[in-house]
């Protein structure tokens, strides 16, 4: 129950963070995903495999469409039925992704280029995505190390 707990509060956590308003958002894409097609296949290889390592999307990324092979990353000591996270890597080994996908919900983040890229499922559109970048805040030091 204790794992359960951690879990539920790491992704309220991640969405009250990655939740942007449309107006400080810089979208690089926005797509057409099933998720209900990629939560039925994971459930798929959930029921015959302790971690799923072999599972391939194709997602666009900054630099177009790009091939993912996700292994799954459980949180806690064992898999919680229906919430699944997973690590990628693109084939060319440049973009690294990190999803999380349950029932009714999918949400994600891209790392390419020294910038991390979010993706959230556009509201009030069926099976649409976007890509983006959240704006930089006004007046926000350069805290970069030089």
């Amino acid at each position: 129950m204790k794992t359960l707990f951690i879990q539920f509060l790491l992704l309220f956590l991640t969405s009250c963070a990655t939740a942007q308003k449309t107006e400080d958002l810089r979208v690089a894409h926005e797509f057409s995903f099933s998720r209900e097609n990629l939560f039925k296949e994971v459930q798929k290889k959930a029921a015959k495999n302790p971690v799923i390592k072999d599972l391939k999307i194709t997602l666009p990324t900054p630099a177009g469409e790009e091939q993912f092979t996700l292994v799954e990353y459980n949180v806690g000591e064992k898999r919680v039925p229906g919430f699944y996270t997973f690590r990628a890597t693109s084939e060319d080994g440049q973009k690294i992704l990190t999803l999380t996908i349950e029932q009714k919900s999918m949400s994600g983040m891209m790392r390419y280029n020294g910038q991390n890229f979010y993706i959230e499922k556009v509201k009030s559109a069926k099976n649409k995505y976007r890509l983006y970048l959240p704006k930089p805040l006004q007046n926000q030091e350069n805290d970069n190390v030089k």
